[in-house]
């Protein structure tokens, strides 16, 4: 595999910049807002507070797995791979510091680990496949 990678597209740069605006959007989401889409949608989710299965880390690993994987593909020939990295964790740890102040959502250092975790492994699949 010492073939050159091309250099990332237009289009997957802004890939990559949709799936960071997308993971704002849902973890920033206001707690009633999920709660009437839910209601609307009639959808049988349980609070994580109640459910015995950790969905909401599972969901935090892999928005921050394909945001790796996107920024990686995106700006890794820009940036070291290590300035991705810790780029994409401050992006975690802010994402959890904003939701203290959104209305019906709290931060969390296990959602911010679960988005490392994500991230490490969106980054690991970008290097296995380059």
């Amino acid at each position: 595999m010492n073939e050159k990678m091309t250099p990332p597209s237009p289009m997957e740069k802004r890939l990559a910049l949709l799936a960071l605006v997308f993971v704002l959007l849902v973890l920033l989401t206001p707690g009633p807002v999920i709660e009437a889409i839910k209601n609307w949608l009639s959808l049988p989710v349980m609070p994580p507070s109640q459910s015995a299965f950790p969905a909401d880390k599972v969901v935090h690993c892999m928005m921050f797995a394909a945001c790796g994987y996107l920024s990686a593909r995106a700006w890794a020939g820009r940036f070291n791979l290590v300035l991705l990295l810790v780029g994409l964790l401050g992006f975690a740890a802010l994402t959890e510091v904003l939701q203290t102040l959104v209305p019906g959502r709290s931060g969390d250092i296990a959602d911010f680990l679960a988005d490392a975790v994500g991230i490490f492994i969106g980054v690991w699949w970008f290097k296995r496949r380059a």
